[in-house]
C-alpha cells in the first residue's frame, strides 16, 4: 500500500501549487451551511467536521497510510487522516456554522490558499451495512464568508451478487434518484477488513462488473462514491458522497502465485526476493526496488540497468489465464509486457498491461515463470505502490 499517494500526494501538490489566497491574514472568517438526511429533512443531530489539508512544506516528514480519501478515512475512523481543524453542531434546522477562522490559518507556507474539507457522517450503520453514509465538500477559502453547498447524505446502499460468468456484479441507486443531485461519475471501492484497497474502478453508470478473481481470498467491505463539482462565488466545491459500505464475502480464490518466490532485475541478473512482497497476499507490503551499487571512492558511475522487470516462479509449468495487478506504479512507464517462460531464459509474450492502478490482464499459455517487464527500458518499478501480483 502506498504512502503519501492516492490522497496525500494530490493534496500536497494542491497545497504547493494552489491558487493565491485572497483573504486578509488578520481577518475573521466564517464557514457554514446546512446538513440534511437523504429525505431532505434537516439533520439536527449532525456534527460537521472542518478538515484543513497541509501544504507541501507542512507535510514534509509525515508518514501517512492512505486508504483512498479523507471521506473513506472518516468512514472507517482513521483519526490520523480524519483530524478536524474545527467542529460545528447543527441546529434543529440543520444549519451549522464553524467557530470564527483566522485568515492566516487558511494560507500555506508561501501564501497560497489551503484546501479545506467539510465532512458529514450519517448515523451508525445498521446491518447489512458495515459503515455509515457520508458526504464531503472540498474547497479553498477565498472570502470572508463561505456558504458550503448543502451536505445531503446519500443513504441508499447498493447490492452485489455473482453471475454465471464468474463476475461480481455491483449495482446501486443513482445519486439523482436518491437525493436529486446528478453525479459526474461513480467509483466502486473494495477493501479488506483492515481497510486495504483491493480494487478501485470508476464508471458513469450505476452498475459495475468485476472479475471475481481480483478479490482472491480476501474479505471485507465495499462502497460506492459519487462525485460532482458545484460552482461557487469565489471558489468551486468538489462534492463526494459515500453510500453506506456493505460486507464483501470471500470467494476463496487463491492465486497460483500465492507465496511463490520472485526475482527482480539486478545489475548482474535476476535477484531472488524471498519471501516476495508481491505474492504474499498482504496488500500492506510492496515491492522494494534494488539500490544502485555504490561507486568506488572518488569516482562517478552510470547507474546499472535494474528494477525494470520482475518475474514469479510458479514452481512448475502451469497453464495461466490471468494476471491481476494491484496499486500499479510503473515508475513513469506507460505500459508493460507480460511474458512467460519455461526456463527463465526464453520468453514469450502472454499479454500487455497499462499503468492503470488496478488491472486484470487475460493470459493464454503455459509457463513456469511469469514476468512483468516495463516497455520503457529506462523505467524502474517503484517502491510506492506495486503491492501485489496475482497469477491465475
Amino acid at each position: 500500500m502506498r504512502t503519501l499517494s492516492a490522497l496525500a500526494l494530490p493534496l500536497v501538490v494542491a497545497g504547493c501549487f494552489g491558487p493565491p489566497s485572497h483573504v486578509d491574514s488578520s481577518a475573521s472568517l466564517t464557514v457554514g451551511g446546512t446538513a440534511q438526511r437523504e429525505s431532505g429533512s434537516a439533520d439536527g443531530a449532525a456534527n460537521v467536521l472542518l478538515i484543513r489539508h497541509p501544504d507541501a512544506l507542512q507535510a514534509i516528514g509525515d508518514v501517512i497510510t492512505i486508504v483512498g480519501s479523507i471521506g473513506l478515512a472518516c468512514v472507517v475512523g482513521n483519526d490520523s487522516l480524519c483530524s478536524p481543524y474545527s467542529r460545528a453542531a447543527a441546529g434543529n434546522d440543520g444549519r451549522y456554522t464553524f467557530p470564527a477562522i483566522h485568515g492566516g490559518d487558511t494560507k500555506g507556507s508561501t501564501g497560497e490558499a489551503l484546501l479545506f474539507s467539510t465532512w458529514l457522517s450519517g448515523p451508525a450503520a445498521i446491518a447489512p451495512a458495515t459503515a455509515p453514509a457520508g458526504v464531503e465538500a472540498d474547497f479553498y477559502i477565498q472570502e470572508d464568508q463561505v456558504a458550503v453547498p448543502t451536505l445531503r447524505l446519500w443513504e441508499s446502499a447498493g447490492s452485489e451478487s455473482d453471475d454465471a460468468t464468474g463476475q461480481a456484479q455491483f449495482s446501486w441507486p443513482s445519486l439523482e434518484s436518491s437525493i436529486g443531485q446528478a453525479a459526474g461519475d461513480y467509483r466502486v471501492q473494495i477493501a479488506t477488513a483492515n481497510g486495504q484497497t483491493i480494487w478501485s474502478a470508476k464508471t458513469s453508470s450505476t452498475s459495475l462488473g468485476i472479475d471475481a478473481r481480483v478479490t482472491q481470498d480476501f474479505a471485507g467491505s465495499w462502497t460506492t462514491r459519487a462525485h460532482t463539482k458545484v460552482a461557487g462565488d469565489a471558489t468551486d466545491f468538489d462534492l463526494t458522497w459515500y453510500a453506506p459500505a456493505s460486507s464483501w464475502a470471500s470467494r476463496g480464490l487463491v492465486p497460483l502465485s500465492r507465496g511463490k518466490d520472485c526475482f527482480l532485475q539486478g545489475a548482474n541478473g535476476p535477484v531472488l526476493q524471498s519471501p516476495c512482497a508481491l505474492t504474499d497476499g498482504n496488500l500492506a507490503t510492496s515491492l522494494t526496488p534494488l539500490s544502485a551499487p555504490a561507486c568506488p571512492s572518488g569516482q562517478t558511475c552510470t547507474p546499472p540497468a535494474q528494477n525494470n522487470w520482475v518475474y514469479v516462479d510458479l514452481g512448475a509449468p502451469t497453464a495461466v489465464g490471468a494476471l491481476v495487478l494491484y496499486d500499479v506504479n510503473f515508475g513513469g512507464a506507460l505500459s508493460a509486457t507480460v511474458e512467460g517462460s519455461l526456463d527463465a531464459t526464453t520468453w514469450t509474450t502472454l499479454g500487455l498491461a497499462t499503468s492503470s492502478p488496478y488491472s486484470l490482464i487475460d493470459l493464454s499459455g503455459t509457463a513456469r515463470y511469469v514476468r512483468l517487464r516495463l516497455d520503457d527500458p529506462n523505467a524502474q518499478l517503484s517502491a510506492g505502490g506495486n503491492s501485489e501480483i496475482a497469477i491465475f
